[in-house]
């Protein structure tokens, strides 16, 4: 009874922690980070700490063996920089010697856990996404389900057997509940692959595991992984369309497209031939009609239309938006070290974005994005395009 209550509220305890996670992301501020989800394939080394075990801490090599491995499959989101959630499948194998006792076990489990993530860099330091080291803690809490093959140490007699049909895990294994700590580093490849070396304990309900019920209250096994971690799902901040707030009738060049001036068709002026003045007969002098020059019928007017003058394109660092309301650019200059004189504040489609920098090229513009998100920790800045002073919706 006993070990069922505590199998009823670890799984209580799983529920729990994935309900807290799902109102956590809505409810912690997400001004500079961008959530994710990640999948894990992991191995290593799978230890028995308990009763029957010849050397408190390491583990022996011969007579007999008690170094033994598991592999397993992890899916996590991280929703924000300090917190995330994990859940686990492993599988593994453990063994354990007492010499003194002529004693020797050897089974395997399958777990599954549920634990949540605390990096401890972003927990007191500054909150950052790109570090390629990171450290965390983990707890958590699981099940597990077990076979466990006793025998005599000197003769490699079978002696009796814990599970194999008997219990009510898994094709009869027998089920325990577990608590989960550990710690572990990320080491940053890219933005998608991650190493994983991680160590954590379980310490298990029961001192039954090994067979051996005298001294330790309850079995604990450990496993240590190296491990591959994809990190996918992460939002991109989309651009909203341009929506000046002055000059409504300029018109903005599409990004990518170069301006097209049409010339304006010529202006001319039909005129009309001048004809001499007639002679009547009562005229007595005869005179010589006047020449008259022609004159072209169609004169051309000679105006040139001036061409536009060129736009002026450059881009910016944007690290700051919020619809419908203004940032004190103080309160910006503050948080993050910037001089309120290059803290630049424009409208777009109803939000109040900030921007710093004007850079010719793009390849300029980043550089100074890579240093605001190493320098000032603004993990989420990123490179826009402004022409004639708007914001354009894509870099061109």
């Amino acid at each position: 009874m006993k070990n069922s209550n505590f199998i009823r509220l670890c799984l209580l305890v799983m529920v729990s922690i994935s309900i807290i996670s799902v109102k956590a992301q809505k409810i912690i501020p997400q001004k500079h980070f961008s959530s994710y989800w990640d999948i894990n394939l992991n191995t290593g080394t799978s230890l028995f700490f308990g009763d029957v075990k010849e050397n408190p801490i390491i583990p022996l090599s011969s007579n007999n063996n008690e170094w033994r491995l598991g592999g397993g499959l992890m899916a996590g989101y991280q929703f924000t920089p300090v917190f995330g959630l994990r859940g686990q499948a492993l599988y593994g194998q453990l063994a354990g010697t007492k010499r003194s006792a002529d004693y020797y076990f050897e089974g395997d489990y399958i777990e599954f856990n549920l634990n949540t993530t605390i990096d401890l860099n972003n927990l007191f330091g500054k909150k950052r996404s790109d570090r390629f080291a990171s450290a965390y803690l983990l707890v958590g809490v699981g099940l597990t389900n077990y076979n466990t093959t006793i025998y005599t140490l000197s003769s490699g007699q079978q002696k009796r057997k814990i599970g194999f049909g008997n219990g009510s895990g898994i094709k009869g294994r027998t089920l325990e509940g577990i608590l989960t700590g550990g710690i572990g580093v990320n080491f940053r490849l890219n933005n998608h692959f991650v190493i994983n070396f991680e160590t954590a304990n379980r310490i298990m309900n029961s001192d039954a595991m090994d067979g051996w019920i005298k001294n330790f209250k309850y079995d604990v096994y450990n496993y240590t992984s190296l491990g591959l971690s994809y990190r996918f799902g992460r939002k991109k901040v989309k651009s909203l369309p341009q929506t000046p707030v002055q000059h409504q009738n300029i018109h903005e060049v599409p990004p990518g497209k170069p301006e097209e001036v049409k010339p304006k068709k010529p202006c001319t002026v039909e005129m009309q031939p001048v004809m001499p003045p007639p002679v009547t007969p009562h005229t007595v002098k005869t005179e010589k009609p006047a020449t008259v020059t022609p004159v072209p019928q169609h004169i051309t007017n000679t105006h040139v239309v001036a061409p536009p003058p060129k736009p002026l394109l450059e881009y910016r660092v944007q690290i700051r938006a919020k619809y419908g309301h203004r940032i004190s650019i103080e309160w910006i200059s503050k948080k993050y070290g910037f001089s309120q004189n290059d803290i630049r504040e424009d409208k777009h489609n109803g939000y109040f974005i900030y921007t710093i920098g004007s850079y010719q090229t793009y390849n300029q513009a980043i550089t100074r994005r890579n240093e605001v998100r190493r320098h000032n920790g603004i993990n989420d800045a990123f490179v826009v395009a402004f022409k004639n002073g708007y914001r354009l919706d894509k870099l061109p």
